[in-house]
């Protein structure tokens, strides 16, 4: 009797082993989703339909059985590369597959902020707290000269005259600095550094109406920029930028999800750090 309760017993247990195998999701028949699997892991039913879709498109005669079949084979195919390459380390290893599993992970951490549309009121809220968001450019109005023979002398005779209270044309013209022509008129600030370089630009902007700046290098040519007027850039309205600030808000709330996503790793793994490493600073 004994025997028999022990037999009993094992076949019980060797039963309840094979349901819980079966059982498993990938180690039994395919889930209603899926169309295959492939060491435990499921072949999306939605991607062997998408891979159908692209063959019929592409085949000028009808889909056949054979086609369909290679399509899934195709799949199961990917899914063992993957697999395979998985365990042999290339997700860490090689720079290129480690990348292309980075972005793709920046993409799915991010794909639920991506697919939420803002609504008027909510993107005018966004506008008004960043009236910088497209201000476009200052305009301003420069006089700009240069020193091409780069003589110290020259440059400081300029920057005498000044100090003494000449006048930017009359300092110019008795240190025999060359005008450089930029229109006479307010330009975006951007013009500006079309007609006499960034440099000029830069300084401009940090100026005051009648102020002077200088030398500033202009590939090496010394040169001086007086500041005659300046004007703000216009907010425009909200009608007028709605998309540009919709684009804004997009790139804005998928940072913020990669960003929630990545706590959320952090939180969950053990990461230890060498004891030479930077210390910690506070994440955007």
């Amino acid at each position: 009797r004994t025997g028999r309760l022990l037999a009993v017993g094992a076949a019980l247990g060797l039963a309840a082993a094979l349901w819980g195998a079966l059982g498993q999701p990938g180690f039994g028949r395919p889930g209603r989703d899926a169309i295959a699997t492939v060491n435990g892991v499921e072949v999306a039913r939605a991607d062997y339909e998408r891979a159908l879709g692209a063959l019929v498109a592409d085949k000028r005669s009808p889909l056949t059985t054979a086609d369909a079949r290679r399509a899934l084979d195709r799949l199961v195919d990917e899914e063992l590369l993957v697999s395979r390459g998985l365990e042999l380390g290339l997700g860490t290893s090689d720079l290129a597959v480690r990348k292309a599993l980075v972005d793709a992970m920046v993409q799915f951490a991010a794909a639920e902020a991506a697919g939420r549309k803002p609504d008027d009121e909510e993107l005018r809220e966004y506008y008004a707290a960043r009236p910088e968001l497209v201000r476009p450019d200052p305009q301003v109005r420069v006089r700009v000269v240069s020193f091409p023979s780069r003589d110290p002398a020259a440059v400081e005779a300029m920057r005498a005259a000044l100090r003494a209270g000449s006048n930017f044309e009359d300092a110019a013209r008795r240190s025999g600095a060359d005008p450089v022509i930029v229109p006479d008129v307010l330009l975006p600030a951007g013009k500006v550094a079309n007609y006499a370089g960034p440099a000029v630009r830069d300084a401009a902007l940090t100026l005051a109406p009648g102020e002077v700046g200088g030398p500033v290098d202009v590939g090496g040519v010394p040169t001086f920029v007086f500041l005659l007027d300046k004007r703000a850039g216009e907010v425009p309205a909200f009608e007028a930028v709605r998309e540009l600030v919709a684009e804004e808000w997009r790139r804005r709330q998928a940072e913020t999800a990669l960003e929630h996503y990545l706590q959320g790793l952090r939180r969950s793994a053990k990461i230890r750090y060498a004891d030479d490493v930077p210390p910690a600073t506070a994440r955007p």
